[in-house]
């Protein structure tokens, strides 16, 4: 995998900017040319969405990568951007993947080939036989499909020529289904393909021209389906029509001769193949071309572990078993129709072993049947890999002695290409783990979260899962399926030190004792690229468990908490207080608020309910012991909320909890009392809790020369009282301050309380 970081000082990255929530990752709709030369440098097209402000690039094969230049606006339109993408020269043809990232996180997956074929594009006006496009062979096409029409192309080719025509569109994860047609120039029909074994949905076919003239090729979907999606790549030149390379397989580190089948392969000699060591190489692509041809093809060839046992014919009765070991796989291929293939081998009592079909998943048109028999002739079990999935015999041998595998097509077809390899293992108790998404995108410091899937076999324990490729700094919550559990949602938080436009390829990895057996397994996406790639059922294998994790910007806020009021009071002989806490929900957020009071001093606590979907405030109360002497204490609010898999935590601070006496009061006077006049002061009265004893109150610092009607008492359940003030003439002039006492009675202790000072001013008539 390669990845390539572009500095680019004319391009303003927006990684300050808080998202109301999770960015727009770019996409990636297609590509032009769909296909890169080795060797030479080739500007590639990427058109989708959200493509401006480019940050990093991800190829799966070697590649140098840089961003084209002289392209205007190029890396700021965000329709599309241009990169000059050079593969090694030596490269094979093949499929390869890219992925492009900016400060908004990376992009979905997209095939390219490795291709030797120059390339043109579909000038979109050839929609009737008479407007085709000329070509000038050996050339490939990057066309697109409309809808209810055709794509036409004119060339001219000379007695005895032969020409391979082939399309990829669903290989490459095009929705297109496509049919071509090679018409003479009279519009009579010499060739037609449409889904040929080995290909899928795509087509491909070989002609030797009979005469000299111009010819024209019709392409269209086969549903008369289309839009800009419906990409294809048309090839044409003298190449051969490879379906895959036989054997199937070969040994890390082993030299393989090699042949290939399909077809039009005659005259493709075999070669001698040295087999990468790479461990972590599970498929690769070998070349394949004519002698004196102008351009290539290619297969795919698996790497595995174990050796690969060829068959030898004649092998179709028991009695010409092909003599194979437990110890290797097996492959084989069926040369006619209604072929079989038998192999003998030696297992033990008591012996577990799997006997796993490998034929589509791998190019070859086959579908395999499977069965087993005893020396003696008696079945003992059978499968066939229906549907997209491969036919697994799992099976237990009762007693020592020599057994045989039976192989044939289910349809009973043959053929060269029929090609099928049995890939044998012995049984372990264990599991296998598959990943529901293989692209993620979080938020600087953010968190995403993968479910994991897990399929066992006879082991019920906790699977520990592990991203291979992140630092220990990535912190994993849920990263265990517990025992007898199949699945968990892993969440992973990242660390505060990736930036927004970085991309990090990773692989899920669980680990597990299983009895004395250490057992590590990688989780595959198969599934989440076969509906990334429009239902191609076949990903290349090189794909298989690679995660892409693309960083965005800061998630923004979400929601706000605002406490009222801020001094919370709490009466002494009381012992509750209440505040409230709202909030203001924000950018679609409507879930729950979990509150939580912090810092309070030991012996007060917080009934701090959550804050509802749909609610904007929340009531909290606290709850303290009743003898607690006047103080003050300071502590905090804190809520949190998770929204698109994002968590928060917002904290009000500070906050203050007075102890107060369970009763307070104030005056008000109603404004300047004038010697020898009246005046009235208002009495105002707080009260905690249930009890509403009178209170007696007393006026402190009255100016000399007034005075106040008696009694001075506020009655019991009441609040206020109105207090007359009466100013003799020769009172003392000038601005005082009062103040109020009062006693009162409450849970059978006598409370005194002192009002703030009361300005009273006494002025001259």
């Amino acid at each position: 995998m390669r990845h390539a970081k572009l500095t680019l000082s004319f391009i303003v990255l927006m990684t300050s900017l808080a998202a109301p929530s999770l960015a727009q990752p770019p996409s990636i709709g297609f590509t032009l040319p769909s296909a890169v030369v080795p060797g030479q440098p080739v500007d590639v097209t990427l058109f989708g969405g959200n493509l401006a402000g480019p940050t990093q690039f991800w190829t799966s094969f070697p590649c140098t990568v840089e961003l084209a230049p002289g392209v205007e606006k190029n890396g700021t339109d965000a329709g599309k951007v241009v990169y000059r993408l050079t593969a090694p020269t030596e490269s094979p043809p093949g499929f390869g993947a890219l992925r492009v990232a900016t400060a908004q996180g990376v992009s979905n997956l997209r095939l390219i080939l490795l291709d030797d074929l120059a390339t043109v594009v579909d000038n979109g006006a050839n929609k009737t036989p008479e407007t085709a496009q000329p070509l000038t062979l050996p050339v490939a096409v990057d066309g697109a499909c409309e809808p209810e029409s055709y794509d036409f192309y004119t060339f001219t080719a000379t007695a005895g020529q032969r020409l391979s025509v082939e399309v990829f569109a669903r290989r490459l994860g095009s929705p297109l289904d496509p049919v071509v047609r090679l018409l003479d120039s009279s519009g009579r029909e010499l060739a037609y393909s449409d889904d040929e074994p080995g290909t899928g949905a795509d087509c491909r076919f070989v002609h030797e021209f009979a005469a000299d003239g111009a010819y024209r090729l019709e392409v269209r979907d086969i549903r008369y389906q289309g839009g800009g999606g419906h990409r294809y790549r048309l090839r044409l030149g003298n190449f051969p029509l490879t379906t895959v390379a036989y054997p199937l397989a070969g040994k890390r580190g082993a030299t393989v001769r090699l042949g290939v089948v399909g077809p039009a392969a005659d005259g493709v000699l075999p070669l001698d193949l040295a087999v990468p060591a790479d461990a972590s190489l599970r498929q690769m692509f070998v070349r394949t071309r004519f002698a004196g041809g102008d351009c290539s093809s290619f297969v795919p060839f698996s790497v595995g572990d174990r050796p690969e046992a060829i068959e030898f014919e004649p092998n179709d009765t028991p009695e010409q078993s092909t003599l194979v070991s437990l110890s290797s796989h097996i492959n084989g291929r069926f040369a006619a129709a209604k072929d079989r293939d038998f192999f003998q081998f030696d297992a033990k009592k008591g012996e577990r072993y799997l006997f796993a079909g490998r034929t589509r998943d791998v190019g070859s048109p086959t579908d395999l049947y499977l069965r087993l028999y005893k020396a003696d002739g008696a079945q003992l079990a059978e499968v066939d890999d229906s549907g997209t999935s491969e036919g697994v015999i799992d099976f237990t041998f009762p007693e020592d002695g020599t057994y045989r595998l039976m192989a044939e097509d289910l349809h009973r077809r043959g053929g060269p290409e029929h090609a099928y390899r049995i890939h044998v293992s012995p049984y372990r108790p264990g599991f296998s783990l598959s990943l529901e998404a293989e692209t993620f995108n979080a938020p600087k410091g953010g968190v995403f979260v993968a479910k994991v899937n897990a399929a066992r076999r006879d082991y019920g324990g906790p699977i520990t899962l592990a991203l291979a490729g992140a630092t220990e700094s990535f912190v994993l919550g849920g990263n265990v399926i517990p025992e007898n559990k199949n699945e968990t949602v892993m969440s992973v938080t990242l660390p505060p030190g990736l930036e927004p436009g970085q991309l990090i390829s990773l692989n899920v990895v669980g680990t597990a004792k299983v009895g004395d057996a250490d057992l590590t397994a990688r989780a595959s996406t198969l599934g989440a690229l076969v509906a990334q790639l429009s239902g191609h059922p076949y990903p290349p294998a090189m794909l298989d468990g690679v995660v892409a994790l693309g960083i965005g910007p800061v998630f923004g806020d979400f929601f706000k908490l605002a406490v009222e009021p801020q001094t919370v009071q709490l009466p002494q002989l009381i012992g509750t207080a209440t505040f409230t806490v709202k909030t203001e929900k924000m950018n679609g957020f409507d879930d729950q608020i979990a509150l939580a009071v912090e810092g309070l001093p030991e012996g007060i606590a917080a009934d701090a309910k959550a804050i509802e979907k749909g609610k904007a405030d929340v009531q909290v109360t606290l709850t303290a012991p009743v003898a607690l002497a006047e103080a003050d204490f300071a502590f905090r609010l804190v809520g949190r909320a998770a929204f698109q898999n994002q968590p928060k935590q917002v904290v009000v601070e500070p906050l203050v909890l007075r102890v107060v006496k369970p009763l307070a009061i104030s005056a008000t006077a109603a404004g300047p009392l004038m010697a020898g006049g009246k005046q009235t002061l208002k009495f105002a009265l707080t009260r905690y809790g249930d009890e509403k004893p009178a209170v007696n109150v007393e006026l402190i610092g009255l100016p000399l020369g007034v005075s106040a009607t008696q009694p001075l008492t506020i009655p019991e359940g009441q609040n206020e009282l109105t207090v007359e003030l009466t100013a003799a003439p020769d009172a003392s002039i000038g601005k005082a301050e009062i103040r109020l006492r009062g006693t009162a009675q409450i849970k059978g202790k006598a409370i005194a309380i002192e009002s703030s000072p009361v300005p009273l001013e006494v002025v001259m008539q």
